[in-house]
């Protein structure tokens, strides 16, 4: 069993929000909902074809001086390690603690919101890397699943009436952040099995 940090989420969050470049970089939990969509690819990307949606758009990624710029790598490359430490044990997302993302209304937090966001866009980025879990059923199904749910936390104006009816079908939000980090660490499970059963 790796020795996981219980709170790398929260110590990645901090270190977003004191980081010098802090204005630039996009926020946290849209980094944080990002980095695990790319990490539950079936095959990884390099982190230099990524790293760079990290930041705004139009913005460079750019640093003072060589310290800082290893700092931020390190710290990229040890959240990495964590999600692929959980993922390839299928061990659930916990430290995202998405019990907290509805609040006393049940309305969903810019946090669940940010994620939700992020892990969405990479999707939709590296689409073609997800082909390969087309001729998997069960992988295909995690993957449909995640983004309907993922779709119904992020609102969208005008959204289609159809998407709108299969939304309230779904289950309420609550529901849905009970077995958000269990569902996405099977997604990317399955995925990483999809890569191993073509060889």
């Amino acid at each position: 069993m790796t020795n996981l940090s219980e709170n790398f989420i929260e110590e990645f969050v901090t270190f977003n929000e004191q980081h010098i470049e802090f204005e630039k970089l996009q926020p946290a939990y849209y980094q944080i909902g990002f980095i695990c969509s790319v990490q539950a690819q079936p095959s990884l990307l390099e982190l230099d074809e990524w790293l760079h949606y990290l930041w705004k758009e139009n913005e460079c990624i750019s640093f003072e001086d060589e310290k800082q710029a290893t700092e931020y790598a390190e710290n990229i490359l040890s959240f990495v390690s964590e999600i692929q430490a959980l993922y390839q044990q299928a061990l659930p997302l916990s430290a995202l603690n998405c019990e907290n993302w509805l609040d006393d209304k049940g309305q969903i937090s810019t946090n669940a919101l940010q994620f939700a966001t992020g892990f969405l866009n990479a999707i939709e980025l590296f689409n073609e890397h997800w082909v390969s879990v087309e001729n998997h059923e069960s992988t295909e199904n995690l993957l449909q699943t995640s983004i309907l749910l993922l779709s119904k936390i992020t609102p969208i104006e005008d959204q289609d009436p159809q998407m709108q009816a299969i939304f309230t079908q779904l289950p309420n939000f609550d529901e849905i952040l009970k077995i958000l980090p269990q569902l996405l660490s099977n997604l990317a499970y399955g995925a990483a099995q999809t890569v191993d059963l073509e060889y």
